[in-house]
């Protein structure tokens, strides 16, 4: 009951998310642990209500600087005891927060794990009584991770030179099997309990859209969602500047990142995102581990990223107080191109190179395949979801028929037979459509059985055919740079013509911006926004001014989640504001009245 209570007490929720109680038990009951769990499934409190309870201080590994100044404003606002040491600090600040930490009036310490090759740090953290190691974004020591962090690898020698061993947290939101293998054998982890908590996001709404008009599309969408908090990630500091200078040509409130920006510059565009200055922001990947903002309504992906791990993580950046949020890729196939240029130039070693190229394919696949993008994805993950179809992606939205498909499927794999497994999708394609271009001529393949069968389909239609035989399991197709295509025991079935074959075929339409309309209302609940919207607004601007005043970033005080769910419920008193989700003791006692006048204040007037 105790750790209920202190739930509600610091966090203000009356019940834990999945997963939770069982890795904070643990690490109470000193056992180390590994939680794989997504982004927003709230793994930060697995180890800060732990932390409150234990004896001594944890330390926290934390990747970005900006990232720990959030979780420690967050902290410092709800009255945990919190601080963090990081090259920005001054020396009397420092010198400040070592005696703070040295007198036990701090439980929690955030430090970058370069922090601990500092001598004087490590001498003085050898004195003190350190009860918890938390290692968060923990993939960051695999080098088959998408995060690799050299530093990460120090830490598992500088546990062992400890005078007395802590309990040892690794914590992120995505892993695959063999970054789970190295984030256990490379951190020192010691007979610990491993939690996977489940990698489904329902509250957030996938979609893929293939054009070329990928401006427009950004325009016209962040317009039409000019009340919402959103970032455009972008493959380029080219296509980051393009867009960004777009945006504001046309009055949006964005800013941009990247790495060819000064340090100054990045550090003024991310605090003006967080602090809700800015409605948008245009990014690289520079823009990364440390957006701790907790409203952002959209992701949109200017350009596919290089693999689904970083595409979930950075998607996952939308939604992370529980509302809804929409995730949208914008896909061409020159973005193939473009990945595979930045794979070349940035990973030289061969083995490493080939691992990146099988990353890139699954990306692909993903942007390309009519499946279920929800399913797809838990599945990269190593899920086994007993559904086919989520009803809640884009892929899955859209309108299909069922079409015999069954002379294309057999041209197809005569084509694929032909060539024996020695060409790739886009020779495929050309021998099907029955292009005549030099590389076609070159082998004689123009002479091929298969030339020209499907010549009354556009390229892009032939592909779509080819990529829906590859998912329907006719093809296999293989990893690396150059994948090729070759036939399977199914697809050779095929080929002998003995079976009907019927396809869910999408009913084509021109891609718009807007949501699907019954996506209109919120997905994690039957509050309907439209209705809600200038009462979520009236206490959004509270929210606004209090921030202000205290200069901490709006979302610290109270979520999007939290502000909808006082729309809703409208408390006309503190008891009745205790009962919203978010709002803890602390918070009830610093903000309550302010939302509750305002509510008030809003009825009499309506």
């Amino acid at each position: 009951m105790e750790l209920e209570s202190l739930l509600k007490q610091y966090f203000g929720y009356t019940s834990f998310r999945p997963g939770q109680h069982e890795v904070i038990q643990t690490l109470l009951d000193g056992r180390d642990c590994l939680a794989i769990m997504p982004t927003g499934a709230g793994k930060s409190i697995c180890f800060q209500l732990p932390a409150l309870m234990m004896p001594g201080v944890t330390l926290v590994i934390s990747p970005l600087i900006s990232l720990m100044k959030d979780q420690v404003d967050s902290l410092v606002n709800q009255e945990i005891p919190a601080t963090y040491i990081n090259s920005q600090c001054t020396f009397e600040e420092a010198k400040a927060r070592f005696a703070a930490i040295r007198a036990g009036r701090v439980k929690l310490v955030y430090i970058s794990p370069e922090r601990l090759e500092n001598e004087f740090f490590t001498s003085f953290m050898q004195s003190l009584p350190i009860s918890m190691f938390i290692i968060d974004e923990a993939h960051c020591v695999s080098q088959w991770g998408h995060d690799f962090r050299p530093s990460y690898c120090a830490i598992k020698d500088w546990i062992a030179a400890l005078p007395e061993r802590p309990v040892v947290g690794a914590f992120t939101a995505t892993a695959t099997e063999k970054v789970k293998e190295d984030m256990m054998n490379l951190l020192g982890l010691e007979k610990e309990r491993i939690f996977i908590g489940g990698f489904d996001r329902p509250n957030l709404y996938f979609r893929v859209v293939r054009m070329n008009r990928k401006l427009d599309f950004a325009l016209s969408y962040v317009q039409q969602h000019r009340e919402d908090s959103g970032i455009i990630y972008a493959a380029t500091r080219k296509e980051v500047d393009r867009v960004y200078e777009e945006l504001t040509r046309r009055g949006i409130r964005a800013g941009r990142y990247h790495a060819g920006l000064n340090d100054d510059m990045r550090r003024t565009m991310q605090d003006a995102f967080t602090y809700d200055r800015l409605q948008v922001i245009v990014a690289t990947n520079a823009f990364g581990m440390g957006i701790d903002k907790s409203n952002v309504r959209y992701v949109i992906h200017y350009q596919m990223p290089k693999n689904i791990e970083s595409y979930y993580q950075e998607a996952g950046r939308a939604g992370r107080d529980g509302a809804p949020g929409e995730c949208i890729l914008l896909f061409s196939r020159q973005d193939i191109m473009i990945q595979k240029f930045l794979i070349e130039q940035s990973v030289h070693d061969p083995q490493q190179q080939a691992v990146e190229f099988r990353l890139l394919n699954a990306m692909v696949r993903y942007c390309e395949g009519n499946h279920c993008l929800r399913h797809y994805i838990l599945t990269y993950f190593g899920e086994h979801p007993s559904w086919q179809h989520c009803e809640k992606c884009g892929n899955c939205d859209q309108e299909t028929v069922e079409e015999d498909m069954t002379e294309q499927v057999r041209s197809i794999c005569l084509c694929v037979d032909e060539l024996k497994g020695r060409f790739g999708m886009t020779m495929v394609c050309d021998i099907l459509k029955g292009s005549q271009n030099a590389k076609v001529r070159r082998y004689g393949f123009e002479h091929n059985s298969a030339f020209g069968m499907l010549g009354d389909f556009t390229l892009s239609e032939v592909r779509d055919m080819v990529r829906q035989c590859i998912d329907d399991g006719y093809l296999d197709q293989s990893d690396g740079k150059y994948p090729v295509v070759s036939l399977t025991a199914d697809g050779r079935q095929a080929l002998s013509g003995h079976q009907r074959i019927v396809q869910q075929k999408v009913v084509s339409a021109e891609p718009v911006p807007e949501l699907p309309k019954r996506q209109q209302k919120r997905r994690a609940g039957a509050i309907d926004e439209d209705a809600l919207r200038p009462l979520f607004d009236t206490l959004r601007a509270v929210r606004l001014e209090l921030a202000k005043d205290e200069h901490i970033p709006p979302f610290v005080i109270f979520s999007d989640a939290t502000l909808w769910d006082m729309a809703a419920l409208k408390p006309d008193s503190l008891e009745a504001m205790s009962d919203i989700k978010g709002v803890g003791s602390f918070k009830l006692h610093k903000y309550g009245r302010q939302f509750v006048s305002a509510i008030q204040s809003y009825i009499d007037n309506h």
